[in-house]
């Protein structure tokens, strides 16, 4: 075995340059979200079965499927890995170690290693990525501000994939409120990196976040070519698109929007795009689109999810899918579930699913009853726990929805026009919760 050197200079054990090169290449893809990463790795192992960071990412990629049913193979992969320590570089046992943090479910350990790893070697885009991305989940914005902008004094426009690290920088200063220096750093990703879907995401989440509307749907105009070959990222940015739709009030665009291009065509989509089509969906209902049998279809392509999980973020936009195509037994199955699951360790996961996915349980089966007051003060409980479900903003922002609708439905007035006012004095671009503050008064 070899060390090889990326683009950046930093090395990697390969039997020969071949395999160095797709190594790289493979880096690359899962960076940008192709849709081809396993294939690759799995070519890359045929030819080279000892490549120890070949492993590493397949362990990585596994896992980021957020499945339990993915982790004994997730396992495997370590162990593979692992196993190659000897002929490995420090920094490559380095990622081994986060694999091995991860696969045991300390999401937190993994993170330390992550950030040890960006420290000594701040070009290592395999580790800032996967340390911005799992950040997201800890529903620490200021934690996602810092994984990435404390390395920005070792990047500029001359370092291979400055782009990539604008993406993510973007990111981090949006879900702070740093929106203009986000916005130049995220556009500037894009225009380094054009084929980066993170970075062309992050800039959306400062629209979004500005409530620039019609900006937002011009930025995400992309010709159809372009999605070609993406991962389920892809499923993701159109429901940015949707989203800007929908909070513009084009519920027919966005309902048409919906069937066209977010509704799972297939049984078993991953947890994003199951997560996508409910958060889009209960905003369409709370703002009184009747999206039917959407409900019922999205719960049949989806629920090898109500167990098949590792995700509190999954979960919760589970929880409310099970709640709006009323599938109640499945629902007290998955409450139960939960429940055990959260008592069944200290892991990040099992302490985040207490804080938020047991009491949303709770209140989705009060709800689901007739009980709106029940349902309503379980979520009160529970409010200034949101953040544990992960996810940005604009997505958690889904339980101050929820928490709107319960307490009106209960007829909780002085409640509801609180939390109406919060809501707007935070988010005054949006027309639809404008419009229910308005029937609310009226």
């Amino acid at each position: 075995m070899a060390q090889f050197k990326d683009v950046r200079g930093l090395s990697w054990t390969a039997e020969n340059e071949v395999v160095a090169r797709n190594l790289f290449a493979t880096f690359d893809n899962f960076l940008t979200y192709r849709a081809d990463v396993m294939d690759r790795l799995n070519s890359i192992l045929e030819e080279d079965p000892e490549c120890p960071s070949a492993w590493i990412l397949k362990g990585f990629l596994f896992l980021s499927a957020r499945s339990l049913s993915l982790l004994p193979q997730a396992q495997d992969a370590h162990a593979r890995a692992a196993s190659l320590s000897q002929q490995s570089n420090p920094r490559e046992q380095l990622h081994a170690k986060a694999l091995k943090h991860w696969v045991e479910g300390d999401l937190r350990g993994a993170q330390l290693v992550f950030d040890r790893i960006a420290t000594e070697h701040p070009h290592d885009l395999l580790a800032l990525r996967l340390q911005h991305v799992n950040a997201i989940f800890f529903g620490r914005s200021d934690v996602l501000r810092t994984t990435v902008t404390r390395t920005l004094s070792d990047w500029d426009d001359s370092v291979p994939g400055a782009g990539i690290v604008y993406g993510m920088a973007c990111m981090g200063l949006e879900e702070v409120g740093e929106y203009e220096r986000a916005e130049k750093l995220g556009k500037r990703g894009v225009e380094l990196e054009p084929d980066d879907l993170w970075a062309i995401h992050s800039v959306s989440h400062v629209l979004e976040a500005q409530g620039r509307l019609k900006d937002g749907i011009e930025w995400m105009k992309r010709p159809d070519s372009y999605w070609d070959g993406r991962g389920p990222m892809r499923h993701h940015l159109w429901w940015h698109e949707a989203l800007f739709m929908f909070e513009a009030a084009d519920y027919e665009g966005t309902l048409s929007y919906f069937d066209d291009r977010l509704a799972p065509a297939e049984n078993r989509p991953g947890y994003l795009e199951m997560s996508n089509c409910a958060s889009l969906l209960f905003r369409l209902e709370v703002a009184g689109q009747d999206c039917g049998e959407r409900w019922n279809t999205l719960i049949q392509r989806c629920n090898h999810l109500v167990e098949d999980r590792a995700l509190t973020f999954s979960d919760i936009h589970m929880i409310v899918a099970l709640t709006m195509a009323r599938k109640g037994s499945a629902l007290e199955r998955m409450a139960r579930e939960i429940s055990d699951y959260a008592a069944s360790g200290g892991a990040f996961d099992r302490v985040a699913s207490g804080k938020i996915s047991v009491p949303l349980a709770k209140a989705m089966q009060a709800r689901l009853s007739g009980d709106p007051q029940s349902a309503t003060d379980t979520l009160l409980d529970a409010r200034f726990d949101f953040q544990f479900m992960g996810g940005s903003i604009a997505q958690r922002d889904m339980l101050d929805i929820l928490l709107i609708d319960c307490a009106m439905a209960a007829g909780r007035k002085r409640l509801t026009r609180r939390l109406l006012n919060e809501y707007r004095d935070a988010r005054p671009h949006s027309v639809p919760i404008e419009r229910m503050a308005q029937r609310f008064v009226a």
